[in-house]
Formats: C-alpha cells, sequence, structure tokens
C-alpha cells in the first residue's frame, strides 16, 4: 500500500499537468505530429542523414587509414626504405651535384646492398628467404619470361620511328654506351662503356629488387596480403625516384618542367612496380623481376631515335619518355596474362592436395603434388604469424561448407 507521502507526491503531479498552458499543450502536439511522417505525404530523404552517413564513412576510412600508418609492420617497412633512400639521395645531391662526380647512380646502389645486406644478416634472413631461389628451373625460366616481356621493344621503337618519319622528320637508330657512339669513340672505348653500363645496372637492379620485391614484400605479406603490400611497395618505389627529378633543379629546369617530371616518374614508376610485384608472385621468386628490370634498363640506355632533321644542332632523343611508356603498356600487358594463367595454376594445385593458401616467394607452380604437400607447414610468416591470403582462404572455405549444408 502507497504512504501519505507517496500518494500526495502524484496528487501534485497531476495538479501541475491539469494547470500546464494550453500553449504548452499545442506546442507539444506539434511536435509530436512532426516526428510522425505525414500518411499523406511521402517520405523524403533526409539530407542531414545523409550527410551523417557520408561523415561516418569518412571517419571510417581515416581510422582504417590511421591504422595502417601506426601499424608496426608498416612502421618497419618504412624505417628500412627511408635508410635506403638517404643514401641514395646523398649520393644525387652531393656526389653528383655539388661535386660534380659522374657516379651514375651506383655509389649509392652499392651502400645499400650494404646496408641491405646488415639488415638480412641482424634478421637472419638468407637469400632465399627474400626471393632468390636456387632452382636452376626457375632462373632459366626467369630469363626466358624476361625476354618475352621485353619483346615489347619492339613495337615501341617501330610506333616511335614511323611517328617521326610521318610528321617530315628523319628518324635514325643508334646504339650508345652513356652518350658514346660507336663511329665516335672506337672499338674499345665502345666495348668498355657497354661493360661498364652492364656492371652498374647489374647492381642497381640487383639492389633495388631486393629491397622492393624481396625484404618489403616479405615484411608486409603476412600482414597486409600481397595486393595491399604491392600497393605499399609501389608509392614507396615511386617515391625513391623522385630524387632523380628534385636532383635537376640546379640544372636549370623551370618550375613547369620540374613539375611534369615528377608526375612522370610517380606515375610511371609506381605502374612499373605493380608489374614487378606481379611477376615475383607469379614466378614464386625474385629472379624474373630482376631481369626483366636488368634487360628493360640496358635496351632503353643502349638504343635510342633519334632525330636527324636538317637544321638541328645535336641529335636529340626527344620522344623517349613515350617509348618507355609505350614498352611497359605492352610489357604490363604480357605480365598480367602471365600472372593470370601462374594464379590459376597455382590455384588448381593446391585444391588438388588440401591447401588453398598462395605464397609470395615459393615456387608452387614449379612444384610437384607432394612438393606442395611437403611444404604444407609453410603457410607461417618469417615472422611467425599467419599467412594473411590463408586466413581469408580459410574463412571462404567455411562460409561455403556452411552454405552447402
Amino acid at each position: 500500500m502507497p504512504t501519505k507521502e507517496e500518494l500526495m507526491r502524484q496528487f501534485s503531479l497531476a495538479e501541475e499537468k491539469e494547470k500546464k498552458p494550453p500553449e504548452a499543450e499545442q506546442q507539444q502536439a506539434d511536435s509530436t505530429q512532426a516526428e510522425k511522417p505525414s500518411e499523406q505525404q511521402p517520405l523524403v530523404p533526409n539530407s542531414h542523414e545523409h550527410g551523417k552517413k557520408r561523415k561516418k564513412r569518412k571517419k571510417k576510412f581515416g581510422k582504417a587509414l590511421f591504422g595502417i600508418l601506426q601499424d608496426k609492420t608498416l612502421n618497419k617497412m618504412l624505417n628500412v626504405f627511408l635508410i635506403c633512400l638517404i643514401v641514395n639521395a646523398v649520393e644525387y645531391f652531393v656526389l653528383i651535384n655539388y661535386f660534380g662526380i659522374p657516379t651514375k647512380g651506383v655509389v649509392g646502389k652499392i651502400l645499400g646492398l650494404l646496408v641491405i645486406m646488415g639488415y638480412m644478416y641482424t634478421a637472419r634472413l638468407k637469400p632465399r628467404n627474400v626471393g632468390f631461389s636456387t632452382n636452376p628451373r626457375a632462373v632459366i625460366g626467369a630469363v626466358r619470361n624476361a625476354v618475352v616481356f621485353n619483346l615489347s621493344v619492339i613495337p615501341a621503337y617501330i610506333i616511335e620511328y614511323f611517328y617521326l618519319a610521318l610528321n617530315g622528320h628523319k628518324p635514325m637508330i643508334r646504339i650508345f654506351a652513356y652518350q658514346a657512339a660507336l663511329s665516335e669513340v672506337g672499338p674499345l672505348y665502345f666495348i668498355a662503356n657497354i661493360l661498364l653500363l652492364l656492371i652498374i645496372n647489374t647492381v642497381s637492379v640487383i639492389m633495388l629488387e631486393v629491397l622492393f620485391r624481396g625484404i618489403l614484400i616479405k615484411m608486409g605479406k603476412g600482414k597486409f596480403g600481397f595486393w595491399q603490400t604491392a600497393v605499399i611497395v609501389s608509392a614507396f618505389y615511386s617515391l625513391w625516384y623522385l630524387i632523380i627529378p628534385l636532383s635537376k633543379v640546379s640544372a636549370g629546369y623551370s618550375f613547369g618542367q620540374l613539375l611534369t617530371l615528377c608526375a612522370f616518374y610517380l606515375i610511371f614508376e609506381f605502374f612499373v612496380s605493380l608489374k614487378w610485384c606481379m611477376c615475383t608472385r607469379a614466378s614464386g621468386s625474385v629472379w624474373l623481376a630482376l631481369f626483366d628490370h636488368l634487360f628493360f634498363n640496358v635496351l632503353v640506355e643502349l638504343i635510342h631515335v633519334l632525330d636527324n632533321t636538317p637544321g638541328l644542332a645535336n641529335y636529340i632523343d626527344v620522344n623517349r619518355n613515350y617509348r618507355l611508356i609505350i614498352i611497359q603498356v605492352i610489357s604490363f600487358a604480357f605480365c598480367f596474362s602471365y600472372y593470370k594463367m601462374k594464379m590459376r595454376k597455382k590455384e588448381r594445385m593446391l585444391q588438388a592436395v588440401g591447401i588453398r593458401s598462395i605464397y609470395t616467394f615459393d615456387s608452387l607452380a614449379e612444384m610437384s603434388e607432394e612438393d606442395v604437400s611437403r611444404h604444407a607447414d609453410r603457410i607461417k610468416t618469417s615472422d611467425g604469424d599467419i599467412d594473411a591470403e590463408y586466413l581469408k582462404l580459410l574463412e571462404k572455405n567455411k562460409l561455403d561448407r556452411e552454405h552447402h549444408r
């Protein structure tokens, strides 16, 4: 039974409600009516609600991006990249620009290799851990495929030659070894320059491929998966090549020319790196990316299409960047077809042995079913984490089984 005090409190509340002015009751009724949608009028989308959803999506994206930027694995990748980048910047800005020493970029690459070797020693990584397979078949297959990918230079040079000819120019194809033609310097000096070109490019390519397609992909694949890691590595690779246009600030280039060069290197090198990441994953080793990179560098530095039109003071190779784009677009198409074929082959083989994990550096396409079964325990990365792609595929298999049930 309620007490007296409780009854008095209820009576007082009822009296206050009766004494409420009619204006307040009308306002309350209006607010209640506004909250309920009219049955006669159709519902109109609320722009405020859409704005809230957009803000929520942006906030979610920003949070995810911030999480990636704060990730320890990405920070490790960034630290290794920055150390090598500083070494490369010292060569271009100090040795080449300030002291005027024509190092051709080899000093920074040698120092970068020493930094990489030191990191591999401290991290207890062996060459095979960063993609250097000791299987002779893998090396021979990489050379063969790299030759096929670089056949794209033939249509590129033909297109450029006929483009100049049809526009009233007199094109000519010349072979240079560091701006030295055979007819101008003699055979001995020319051969020496070609050997120097091969040595410098070999050192440069080994350093770049070990760093970007070896160590950095190895560090990121277990955390982010292949495609996310490939995008991160390609972004690093394009930033690496920004040193080249930025080092030309003191060479008399205008701001517009420098901006165009920076944009070209950022976009071009990003997609070239993405192609070499696909080469690495599809072939199971770094060898294909390394040989494709080496053949491409040597060919475009040796063979030039010059404009021999009367009235020009010097032979010039004005369309070099366009030629590089044509070469890599055709080569990218070859590589993508190869990548899709290898991925399908790996998937069929892994399904045959009951494993659905696809590795970045294991040459599964070259192994027999017994070899794949024997290496099934390698679903773990070098850091002891489970391969991110393996976990995704396990989840997919689980959902498939539940669906069939």
